[in-house]
């Protein structure tokens, strides 16, 4: 009782770097879709860093540059 009730989440959205540490690695995501939940990368505008993100299976890329990310997976 007086607890906060937390749901489930079903998305984390997360910077590949944080503070000079890399912050979405292969473990990272293979934990979270452990837990049922999608990754979301932001805000990520280079073709190589785009192309990281998906090898590493992410399941949504946020970018200034939809543009590049269309070109990428066409």
């Amino acid at each position: 009782q007086g607890g906060t009730y937390s749901p489930p989440a079903a998305a984390v959205q997360v910077p590949e770097k944080r503070a000079g540490l890399r912050v979405l690695t292969a473990g990272f995501v293979d934990d979270a879709h452990k837990r049922g939940m999608d990754v979301h990368a932001w805000t990520i505008n280079e073709v190589d860093d785009m192309q990281r993100m998906i090898d590493l299976g992410v399941d949504g890329i946020i970018t200034d540059r939809p543009d590049l990310l269309m070109e990428l997976l066409q």
